[in-house]
């Protein structure tokens, strides 16, 4: 999730009101980027700078595009609504339409309702999506809204708190499956979305995945660049640069952020190849070391939760050198682009006990079942089943 740093609220929205929902759709613009902001938590502090960097932002993509934003954040008087951003000064930000009432956007159905209103009024040749909040990456409990970690949380209470409704990733594929188009791509501004696990379980919604394996900052991307990136029609260029400039947004003291692009389309051969290097691994009773190797993830409260590791880093220590050869050419036909750093935020201590380098460093991370998690607080072993990436790699006939 986002971490938390002391923060104001900025301002208040300048918004007018159009009349969109009795005007017939418009005509296809060439895209409708729609940003999902599940701001009913702590990260509200932060929303409204988000949007004014959004609104900069706007100011150098054409007039026929469109950016979307629908809203909820903490406020007891303020139901959610959906706003479109334009380089109109004096009127930035026009609100297209404002719900009634305050619903959980983790809800999958409500948020399948608010993405697919986007898409009728607003039809482009190809739509962009950006998750906006808190995340922690494939990690579940539940099949439907769940009670603890996914994306999306919402406290259902209007407050500042953390503590109840995520949407999971399983859910989320449900519900982008089921939108009237498919998706250009999908830019995760929330922690540890960059996972093997999650690119796999989306590849059939969207074409690209970026984001970052690691934690992010809770000020969250820089938005002024960002956007204007999302908005490049070359898709590999798109993808390099919206890496690049979050890169290179400084994370505080702890350097930049680690970041990937995935091209979902390669995921099948990604996981036929791991497939058949896990279990060279495995088969030939390679003793599991993950003792230094870089990880993105810990939670609870123990040292020995160390969840995602990277992806490349492991197969690079365990696999023999042809093996790994063969496995890392598939590996580098999915990853678009990756930007390496030496360290990143994460929840928890982490006392940075590996080195990262170009050669060990993947950009994305994989849950390894570890007999250690079957007395932590979570055990991952039992929750990466909900994944379709631990049946494509053959986890359970490895003993897992």
């Amino acid at each position: 999730m986002k971490k938390i740093l002391i923060a104001l609220l900025t301002g208040l929205f300048i918004t007018g009101c159009s009349n969109d929902e009795n005007e017939e759709p418009k005509q296809p613009a060439r895209r409708t980027v729609m940003v999902y902001m599940a701001g009913e938590n702590n990260l509200s502090y932060y929303l409204q700078n988000d949007i004014d960097e959004m609104i900069e932002g706007v100011k150098t993509i054409s007039k026929w595009d469109n950016l979307i934003v629908f809203v909820d954040r903490a406020s007891k008087t303020e139901p959610p609504f959906i706003i479109r951003l334009t380089d109109n000064d004096t009127q930035p930000a026009d609100t297209l339409k404002k719900y009634e009432n305050d619903f959980l956007t983790s809800d999958p159905a409500k948020m399948k309702e608010v993405l697919t209103w986007i898409m009728t009024n607003y039809p482009a040749d190809d739509y962009g999506l950006v998750l906006w909040g808190h995340a922690n990456g494939w990690v579940i409990m539940n099949d439907s809204v769940a009670t603890n970690r996914a994306i999306a949380v919402d406290n259902g209470k209007n407050s500042y708190e953390n503590n109840k409704y995520w949407l999971n990733i399983p859910t989320l594929r449900q519900v982008l499956q089921e939108l009237p188009h498919s998706l250009k791509f999908i830019f995760a501004d929330c922690c540890n979305m960059q996972n093997i696990e999650v690119a796999y379980e989306l590849k059939d919604a969207t074409k690209y995945l970026i984001a970052s394996p690691a934690g992010i900052p809770g000020t969250g991307a820089p938005y002024k660049e960002i956007i204007p990136d999302l908005f490049i029609y070359d898709d590999i260029r798109m993808c390099t640069k919206t890496c690049d400039d979050y890169y290179s947004k400084l994370d505080n003291e702890n350097g930049h952020l680690p970041m990937a692009a995935i091209q979902t389309s390669a995921m099948p051969q990604l996981a036929e190849a791991t497939n058949k290097i896990l279990s060279s691994i495995y088969q030939s009773d390679t003793p599991i070391n993950v003792d230094g190797l870089i990880y993105y993830y810990m939670y609870g409260y123990t040292s020995d939760e160390h969840v995602m590791y990277d992806i490349n880093d492991f197969l690079l220590r365990h696999a023999n050198e042809a093996e790994y050869e063969k496995w890392v050419s598939v590996f580098n036909q999915a990853i678009v682009h990756k930007c390496m750093s030496t360290q990143w935020e994460v929840q928890g201590g982490l006392d940075y006990d590996f080195e990262v380098t170009d050669k060990r460093f993947g950009g994305v991370s994989m849950l390894i079942p570890l007999k250690r998690y079957e007395t932590t607080y979570l055990n991952y072993n039992e929750l990466i089943k909900k994944m379709g990436w631990y049946y494509a790699v053959g986890w359970a006939d490895l003993g897992w």
